[in-house]
């Protein structure tokens, strides 16, 4: 399997973790030692497999399902090069009585194997004043 197609069906989970909860789902795509970081962004770089699960749960749980509604889709296929593979993506948040958030950034992937060893994401320069922007004007909205 490629690690496009390996990507491919990480992706469909996380998108199923993220409707159902079932994280655990998600365990056969990190080696054990895996590391994530939201280049730029306030999170914690996480170490290790389960750590990222459990990252990833708390932080749908904090932002995504505060919201009525979130779309995400792709802007570009995978791009891989060697083991690496990387995304342009776009997530449209809605929120009843307030414009629509809209955050577009990049995913790059270092596999090993069929596993993922980290996660690198990145929001555009545009989208984290955007973000600021609209969690200052309508973050008191947000479901609790």
């Amino acid at each position: 399997m490629s690690i496009a197609e390996r990507f491919e069906n990480f992706a469909a989970d996380f998108e199923a973790a993220v409707q159902d909860d079932g994280w655990s789902r998600l365990e056969k795509y990190f080696a054990s030692d895996a590391t994530y970081l939201n280049v730029g962004g306030p999170d914690p770089k996480c170490k290790g497999r389960e750590a990222i699960l459990d990252f990833f749960k708390k932080d749908v749980t904090a932002s995504d399902r505060r919201f009525d509604k979130r779309d995400l889709i792709a802007l570009t296929s995978p791009v891989t090069d060697g083991n690496r593979l990387s995304r342009q993506w776009r997530c449209t948040y809605s929120l009843v009585d307030t414009p629509k958030l809209v955050v577009e950034g990049e995913a790059r992937y270092l596999f090993e194997g069929n596993l993922i060893k980290e996660i690198e994401e990145e929001l555009s320069p545009d989208s984290k004043r955007n973000l600021d922007e609209w969690m200052r004007s309508y973050a008191d909205k947000l479901h609790t």
